[in-house]
């Protein structure tokens, strides 16, 4: 374990605390030491230890390496042990195999894990797609979710995809937002749609 630790390449390797504690991750531990120890927004563990395991499914909006996918794919699983999916986002996937490799690790057995290599945004095109439209390709609407977004600005296009989602009380959202300009852009959406909100600062 100390060799991986200390390694500058992509490893196989267990995330050792926090959330995601036991997830099995393709991780370059010289950049992410705090995810493998459990202290990456740290202030959000709790919150994911208790409402994730509840969910059937996950998107994962900006997934980048895959550290959120296949955490939120062993909590949503319990370890493994029930079915659950996590639709990972990332338009640049060809960048990232730490993203690709673990989604045939047999960890991830009853999971169903998919790579979605486009944008998310307000609109569908050939580069681009919005959350209702995924959802409703997948019958996700009836099933309880949990929603990652982080994508460095571009939350509101993001949410202003996601009416249907957005409408159902049962979906919980995890929202990075990057810039004050947009915390009061993310909570009039919400306002909208008469979702109650808590902002935290990391």
């Amino acid at each position: 374990m100390i060799h991986k630790l200390i390694a500058k390449t992509p490893q196989d390797i267990k995330v050792i605390r926090g959330p995601f504690r036991g997830s099995r991750v393709f991780l370059n531990p010289q950049n992410s030491k705090r995810k493998i120890f459990g202290l990456y927004e740290y202030v959000l563990n709790d919150w994911l230890k208790t409402v994730a395991p509840q969910k059937e499914f996950a998107l994962d909006v900006g997934a980048n390496t895959g550290y959120d996918t296949y955490g939120l794919a062993h909590l949503l699983s319990c370890a493994n042990q029930r079915k659950a999916t996590v639709i990972a986002f990332e338009p640049e996937v060809s960048s990232y195999p730490e993203l690709t490799v673990p989604s045939t690790w047999s960890e991830y057995s009853n999971c169903t894990i998919e790579i979605v290599d486009k944008l998310v945004g307000d609109s569908v095109t050939e580069t681009k797609t919005t959350l209702d439209s995924e959802s409703l390709k997948r019958s996700l609407s009836d099933k309880a979710g949990l929603i990652k977004v982080d994508v460095e600005g571009a939350e509101e296009e993001v949410l202003l995809g996601a009416n249907s989602l957005l409408k159902e009380s049962k979906h919980d959202w995890l929202i990075e937002i990057h810039g004050k300009a947009n915390i009061t852009k993310i909570s009039r959406i919400f306002s909208m749609h008469n979702r109650p909100f808590l902002l935290k600062d990391l």
